[in-house]
């Protein structure tokens, strides 16, 4: 759709690795929006083949760079900085009352079953959030070892 040479930056996101993939990359252009594809359905759902396809698709991409492409281009991994630490604030804000109250319940402070219903489905929540947060972390990756995650472990 557009050439190579106004490709600036990629970016992989990996919110759940292989081999139930959920990730997109993210293509910014010198000009114009940027191209972002991925690995799951817009809402969410895994669809038959299209993880397979997104890796296919990921690799091909980065076959294709020249070696001027890829001394030019920054290659980046995960969520943005501020992004990621708002993901890590966010888990933290919601882990530290939920395993208080826990806390409580077990010192007796606070009868059990008042602690597991606001703290059972808090604590899922803070540890799907620091999952996403451990998968998504930022960073860079070397264009000729495409990040760990896209392939699913044998």
């Amino acid at each position: 759709m557009r050439p190579y040479a106004g490709l600036k930056t990629l970016r992989i996101q990996l919110f759940s690795p292989a081999p139930h993939l959920s990730a997109l990359i993210q293509l910014d252009f010198i000009k114009g929006w940027p191209l972002v594809v991925h690995s799951s359905t817009l809402d969410g759902q895994l669809a038959e083949g299209r993880s397979r396809a997104f890796v296919e698709f990921v690799a091909d991409l980065h076959r294709r760079l020249s070696p001027q492409d890829r001394a030019r281009i920054v290659f980046r991994r995960g969520f943005s900085p501020v992004r990621h630490l708002l993901i890590t604030i966010g888990a933290v804000v919601i882990a530290v009352p939920t395993f208080g109250l826990l806390l409580l319940a077990l010192v007796g402070q606070v009868p059990i079953g008042k602690a597991i219903w606001p703290g059972l489905p808090g604590a899922l929540l803070a540890a799907g959030l620091l999952k996403l947060a451990f998968w998504s972390r930022p960073g860079s990756y070397d264009p000729e070892r495409l990040p760990d995650g896209l392939w699913p472990r044998s």
